[in-house]
């Protein structure tokens, strides 16, 4: 427990992190062409279907791993090692009864798994052999795997990262292997598996080198004032954990139970792109979440503040810039990639970049959610996005017919409707204690990320789509020079715009000016 400069942790790993997730990304591609090519459309729906069910399951989670790293900061930042230990103890107790009750409500669920897919389901062979194999997986998940969390607290990521890279990097391995030699599914969920038992294990005996008195048994206990604050916690967490299994866990449920498999096997190469986005950022830029939470325990409100605008101006500038990459570039990919059919409308696919440019939008009020405990203030809100999605997409789908657009729409909706001025209050007024004024100018900040950035979007589009000539390198370059314009134009005006009244210059020109410099 080492004393490490903020900045310089966060460059690390944020780093790490990008890099990781990037070619966990890249081998995430060329695995799924495999699979797509050896066991079919029909198969990778299931995929998509038993991954949502799972991550419904794992609603016993409740957030206490977001509680507890969170509650590891200021011990590790005092290197009070007993309450380290108190608090590693408490969340192995926690975690191995949590994979006792996934495991148990997954039993329940196996008899029940038709309900969820519309037909019979047998092209695609023994769904409840395949579910058990997902469901195995999804539990020894939960082995050993909380010892990560002193390594996000601890400021040092970076471990976590290499250490996921290098286990889903060889398991994609072994998985295109033995897709190739043996084309069997049940193969394919054994050597995830595996994969996942011996990377908890691996990050167990890292963290056990690295902070040794984690070996130690003796029995040490966690203060009340302590567990007071982790219930509350928990509680408010238990919310938010719901309204995120219900935005982003139920969508392949519902296209599944009323359009079947294949539509959710054309969704899911959508959202296996957009996802590994967004991990890659979110791995890149959550991973100062650590040194947020350091600088609040350190005590700064001014430059806490500061740090808060910044961090939103760079997460939307990158958001918008992937976007713009997304928007232009997804169709002649998908269909380079997957084929034709996989491909969808013009309108879908703007529908699903604008959703993904407004859950950038809300990085910097996640992260800073996460780095302060705001779990409790955020209890009622999570119940409110978590209806407001269901209601929505179940409306579309069933009353208009809408098809995919239906679940994109109701996660927008939520989003737009709840998440966009919840989230930033809670942050504000909670965290920042912020007057009225400062709430004002938020309003003001955000209004102008979402216009700006949805105007450039549709322009790109309609740039894009007089690109009817050449092949998937013109169509590439065409996107490279349309996300450049569009990161400095959404740069500029933003900053124009709003930040007129602070001593801000735009991100990309301070960044030219500092390397210049050097």
């Amino acid at each position: 427990m080492k004393n490490k400069s903020r900045t310089h942790a966060s460059v690390i790993n944020s780093f790490s992190a990008g890099l990781a997730q990037i070619l966990t990304l890249l081998m995430s591609f060329v695995s799924r062409t495999i699979f797509i090519r050896v066991l079919g459309e029909q198969y990778l729906g299931l995929n998509g279907l038993f991954s949502n069910i799972l991550s419904i399951l794992s609603f016993a989670e409740l957030g206490v791993g977001a509680a507890i790293t969170f509650s590891l900061y200021k011990p590790l930042a005092n290197h009070d090692e007993d309450q380290v230990l108190a608090l590693m103890q408490l969340y192995k107790k926690v975690y191995h009864a949590i994979a006792l009750i996934i495991f148990t409500a997954g039993i329940i669920v196996l008899p029940f798994l038709d309900f969820f897919i519309k037909g019979d389901g047998s092209d695609v062979g023994n769904i409840h052999i395949a579910f058990f194999l997902f469901l195995m997986n999804s539990v020894s998940s939960y082995l050993w795997n909380y010892k990560r969390s002193i390594f996000f607290a601890d400021q040092s990521g970076y471990i976590n990262s290499l250490n996921l890279m290098i286990f889903q990097v060889s398991g994609q391995l072994l998985q295109i292997l033995f897709l190739l030699v043996t084309p069997s599914y049940y193969l394919y969920l054994i050597i995830q598996i595996c994969v996942t038992i011996f990377s908890n294990l691996q990050i167990s005996r890292v963290a056990n080198k690295q902070y040794p008195f984690l070996r130690q048994h003796r029995k040490v206990s966690v203060p009340h004032q302590t567990l007071a604050f982790l219930k509350r916690n928990v509680i408010g967490m238990i919310s938010a954990k719901l309204g995120g299994i219900v935005v982003l866990g139920t969508d392949n449920i519902i296209l599944s139970s009323f359009l079947g498999l294949a539509t959710v096997a054309v969704y899911s190469n959508y959202t296996l792109i957009m996802n590994g986005m967004i991990s890659v950022i979110n791995q890149a830029v959550s991973a100062v979440t650590a040194s947020i939470g350091n600088l609040r325990a350190v005590g700064n409100p001014r430059k806490e503040k500061a740090v808060f605008y910044k961090y939103s101006m760079i997460s939307a500038l990158i958001g918008l810039t992937v976007s713009v990459g997304m928007v232009t570039f997804f169709s002649p990919f998908i269909k380079f990639w997957v084929g034709k059919k996989f491909v969808l409308d013009a309108t879908t696919t703007l529908i699903i970049v604008i959703g993904f440019f407004v859950s950038q939008l809300r990085q910097a009020n996640i992260n800073f959610t996460n780095a302060y405990g705001l779990y409790w203030e955020q209890r009622l809100k999570s119940i409110v996005e978590a209806v407001v999605n269901l209601i929505v997409s179940l409306i579309l789908i069933i009353g208009f017919r809408a098809g995919i657009n239906s679940v994109i729409l109701g996660n927008l909706a939520s989003n737009l409707f709840v998440n966009a001025w919840w989230e930033p209050l809670i942050v504000l007024k909670s965290g920042f204690k912020a007057t009225n004024s400062e709430i004002r100018f938020y309003a003001r900040f955000y209004l102008s990320e979402l216009t700006i950035g949805v105007a450039i979007l549709e322009l790109s589009l309609l740039v894009s789509s007089f690109i009817t000539f050449g092949g998937l390198l013109v169509h590439a370059s065409v996107t490279l020079v349309l996300m450049t314009l569009s990161a400095f134009t959404f740069d500029f005006l933003l900053t124009k715009i709003v930040v007129a009244m602070l001593p801000v210059q735009p991100v990309l020109i301070g960044l030219i000016r500092r390397f210049t410099r050097k």
